[in-house]
């Protein structure tokens, strides 16, 4: 090949951004979504910008956290994400840069955003929801589920899936919703009789989308555009939003550490701009756009952020000991409990309630979630990896406080029952 050819893309380089170094002709995107989505969100902008050579680090949250703050970390420009407690987390460590244009959110999602001003740009949103399979639904004579109380019924056990709020951002906040929404007590029973259910819980939350789409399960808790996702794919997948949804943006921040912050702002700007918003609506990323108020606008329920801060660190380690920790106890309770047969004896009945409440009660009451050192204890567990021999032993005294409760439910269940 003639030396002119080889050196032509270095030309144009030249030409097209004469004051820039070189080397800021690429771009490197951290982003906890997953491929298919993110995808098409590149393949616009580098159409856009052909000169841009863009790299994009697919991470959960925890392992970004990490990547960011290595010594020997990659170089970062752009972080997307829908985790408020991510992107919390970044500011807090001084890891986010201002921004160098303002992008002014819509007022009608302003009540669902971080509040983090000029550190992050928000270009969508989506809603959450239940994701169903009706070849599934038809095969086991299943209804199509619109709330968490279906999910948790007797009639869902072993046909639901989802993932957990240690590993994936956004269901950290459906759960924290259920918290919010419904109060502790109730909140977590409802969330120990959803955990009997479940057939799997992922380390993804895009692998709950991807499981009820093959058929391992039949309905799973995710955001609407994983549902979209599939469903532009596949006709036998719906999805219904819940009606106390939590809306989530879709959020971008420049990394302080950021060697091309030119080109971070153009990301930026393209995804604010018609055509990245029309991209932004496209199946495959599948978010509601910046001109779409209705479902934002209409939702009931808003995050309470400094709660869901707060307490972070110390939900997702509860969430652990209590469902993901117990699951096959858990299961297996709640399955002696849905079968037992009281005959209609109102002592048998009395001992069967015993058991539900010891099965759906955590080993924490709010008021112990409250505590200010106990939160301190947690916080950061999960985004900074900062664990330590006091915080695994009170992790280890949740989880023998919760075995001895599954066992003194079973215990109950066998009185009720017994001839």
């Amino acid at each position: 090949m003639p030396i002119f050819c080889r050196q032509l893309p270095f030309l144009l380089v030249a030409i097209l951004l004469p004051f820039t170094p070189l080397h800021a002709s690429t771009l490197t995107v951290l982003t906890s979504f997953s491929e298919a989505p993110v995808k098409a969100v590149i393949e616009g902008f580098s159409r856009q910008y052909p000169a841009i050579r863009v790299e994009v680090i697919y991470r959960r949250t925890l392992p970004a956290l990490r990547l960011l703050t290595a010594d020997d970390a990659p170089g970062v420009d752009i972080i997307m994400s829908s985790s408020p407690t991510f992107f919390h987390t970044l500011d807090q460590a001084g890891l986010l840069a201002g921004l160098s244009a303002e992008t002014v959110p819509p007022d009608w999602l302003t009540p669902h955003m971080l509040g983090l001003g000029n550190k992050v740009a928000v270009v969508g949103y989506s809603g959450s929801g239940i994701m169903y399979n009706r070849r599934y639904l038809d095969k086991y004579h299943l209804p199509v589920p619109t709330t968490w109380q279906q999910l948790a019924s007797p009639q869902f056990m072993g046909h639901v899936m989802m993932s957990s709020p240690s590993q994936s951002g956004t269901t950290h906040m459906m759960v924290e919703s259920v918290l919010q929404q419904y109060g502790w007590e109730q909140g977590w029973a409802l969330l120990m009789r959803l955990g009997s259910n479940l057939s799997a819980i992922t380390a993804r939350s895009f692998g709950v989308s991807d499981g009820v789409t093959r058929g391992l399960a039949g309905a799973g808790l995710v955001i609407d555009s994983y549902a979209r996702n599939s469903q532009a794919r596949f006709d036998h997948v719906g999805f219904n939003i819940l009606p106390d949804a939590v809306i989530l943006p879709t959020y971008l921040g420049v990394a302080r550490s950021s060697e091309h912050p030119a080109n971070a702002a153009r990301f930026i700007k393209y995804l604010l701009s018609a055509k990245g918003q029309a991209i932004i609506a496209t199946p495959g990323m599948a978010k509601v756009t910046l001109n779409q108020p209705r479902l934002a606008s209409e939702a009931k329920y808003v995050t309470d952020k400094d709660l869901l801060y707060r307490r972070a660190g110390l939900l997702k380690a509860l969430f652990e000991q209590t469902i993901t920790q117990q699951l096959p106890r858990l299961k297996l309770t709640w399955q002696e409990i849905n079968g037992a047969d009281t005959r209609g004896d109102p002592a048998r009945e009395r001992l069967l309630e015993q058991a539900r409440a010891k099965a759906s009660t955590p080993p924490l009451s709010e008021l112990e979630a409250s505590d200010p050192a106990l939160l301190a204890q947690f916080d950061g567990l999960y985004e900074r990896d900062q664990s330590n021999p006091q915080t695994e032993k009170v992790m280890h005294q949740w989880r023998q406080a919760m075995e001895a409760r599954l066992g003194e439910a079973r215990l109950l269940v066998d009185q009720a029952v017994k001839p």
